[in-house]
């Protein structure tokens, strides 16, 4: 009985994992046969259509392009040295006014100044008069001198004589001779007095003199305040601020305005570090410090009412590498002479280069032989290109997209430089002279896709010539391409056109 039971259950077991087993593949079958079927999509075997310009090497040099603000070369704040009331103001004391060198600017009141002068002058005479009064005592005492020393002598025989008569012969008394010794003694007193006097003479004179030096200085500060009453313009200035009027007490050794030289501005420029081996050899810093000639020119450019206008400038002098920016600075002086600049619309009033003015800088770049540009949007993940290759079928329009790296030496407006005739640098160029670049955007590029050439029409190499200066625009130009779905978009291509 016991053994029964047990077969029953193992029977049951088995009978029971059989059902979900059974149950388990049925239920997949019923959902892989019941599955929604994917959508069917036919892809299309048509090319894509592109645009190609060939490439080549070219002879020229592209600027270095940087940025800006025109500043005073010197400027200088007037500052009284005497303190008064001001009798006269220039007319055209006030912002913006251009005044001539040597024109009188203020005069401050001066008749305490020209009252120190007449006092410090006759201070000054004095002092000379008591010099010339010591050396005419000195003179005179000279002379007395050599009168006295004469009655010393005198004085002299007559004591020895009488004393001789007295002491040999018994002439005379005691008191005659003694007399005649008082005599004597006090003449010789006279002739050290005398004598001490002249001494004395060139010690007085020496004082006098000291205090004449002081007077004479003196004097020379009265009439340097004199001659500061009346403020000049020091060059050809622009009027920066005035806080000065007629009537006004100004003091000494404070501004009461602030004067631009007019004879040249600067201008810091700020340019990429990196740019600075671009430079042409009379612009680079070295050459600035050894400057032999005339410095490198520059074309300065801003635009103003729609409108640009061009000055020319010269580069003076590399300033500094500005820590906030990371820029090296770049200082271009304007001259007076180039300060007016007319627009290529002649009809149009000419406009003067004015400080606070935000402008751009074109310095001379070196030049390159066979350089190779392309546009900057042709190029992928800043390390290559992609061109059109002949599939050699037969059809100049139908190609393969074939990769090139190329490295990245310089950006330029009118696309980056990847090649020239002087570089040897660690990345090769593998893009060469003559092969045509896909110009218009790829979306996902792969090596070998079929493409074809929407345009053949020929693109000359013009397209890759440097910018030069004073002559260039540029003109976008944009171009239908129509995708292979049928959808239709742009590709702007930027075209250098010379004149004017």
């Amino acid at each position: 009985m016991g053994i029964s039971l047990e077969n029953t259950r193992r029977v049951v077991g088995v009978g029971l994992a059989m059902v979900c087993l059974v149950s388990g593949a049925g239920s997949a079958y019923y959902l892989v046969s019941t599955k929604p079927k994917p959508k069917s999509v036919r892809v299309s075997t048509k090319a894509l259509e592109v645009l190609a310009r060939p490439v080549t090497g070219v002879d020229g040099s592209w600027p270095v392009v940087g940025y800006g603000t025109v500043r005073p070369k010197h400027q200088v704040n007037i500052v009284p040295q005497v303190t008064g009331e001001l009798i006269y103001v220039h007319e055209d004391m006030l912002a913006g006014r251009v005044i001539q060198k040597g024109e009188l600017l203020f005069e401050i009141d001066p008749t305490i100044y020209t009252a120190q002068v007449a006092q410090a002058d006759a201070e000054v005479r004095h002092l000379e008069g008591v010099i010339a009064r010591h050396k005419q005592e000195k003179e005179t005492l000279v002379v007395r001198i050599e009168v006295a020393k004469r009655i010393l002598e005198i004085e002299k025989e007559n004591f020895l004589a009488t004393k001789e008569l007295f002491e040999n012969e018994g002439v005379g008394t005691s008191q005659t001779v003694a007399a005649d010794e008082e005599r004597y003694l006090k003449q010789q007193d006279v002739v050290l007095q005398l004598q001490s006097r002249v001494d004395l003479i060139p010690h007085l004179i020496g004082e006098t003199e000291a205090q004449l030096g002081a007077s004479k200085a003196r004097l020379d500060q009265a009439k340097y305040n004199l001659r500061q009453t009346k403020i000049y313009c020091p060059f050809e200035a622009r009027v920066e601020s005035s806080s000065a009027f007629t009537a006004q007490v100004v003091t000494a050794h404070f501004s009461i305005a602030t004067l631009t030289d007019m004879s040249a501005f600067e201008i810091s420029v700020g340019i990429d570090p990196r740019d600075i081996s671009w430079l042409d050899e009379a612009a680079k810093p070295a050459s600035l410090e050894q400057l032999d000639g005339e410095p490198a020119e520059v074309v300065i450019r801003t635009t103003l009412r729609g409108q640009t206008f061009a000055w020319r400038g010269y580069i003076t002098r590399f300033e500094r590498v500005d820590e906030a920016t990371r820029t090296a600075k770049m200082v271009v002086e304007v001259r007076q002479i180039d300060m007016t600049a007319r627009p290529n619309n002649e009809e149009t009033d000419e406009m003067s280069l004015a400080i606070g003015m935000y402008c751009r800088a074109e310095l001379p770049g070196r030049g390159l032989r066979d350089a190779m540009v392309v546009p900057r949007h042709a190029i992928y993940d800043n390390e290559c290109v992609y061109i059109f290759e002949d599939d050699r079928d037969g059809d100049p329009k139908t190609g393969v997209l074939a990769r090139r790296g190329v490295p990245m030496l310089r950006s330029l407006e009118s696309g980056v430089l990847v090649s020239h005739d002087k570089y040897a640098g660690q990345e090769a160029c593998e893009l060469l002279a003559g092969e045509r670049v896909i110009v218009s955007p790829l979306t996902d590029p792969i090596e070998g896709e079929r493409v074809v050439l929407r345009d053949t029409r020929v693109v000359s190499a013009s397209d890759a010539v440097p910018m030069r200066l004073g002559s260039s625009k540029i003109i976008l130009a944009a171009h239908p391409v129509r995708r292979p779905s049928g959808s239709r978009s742009f590709v702007s291509q930027a075209v250098p056109v010379t004149g004017n």
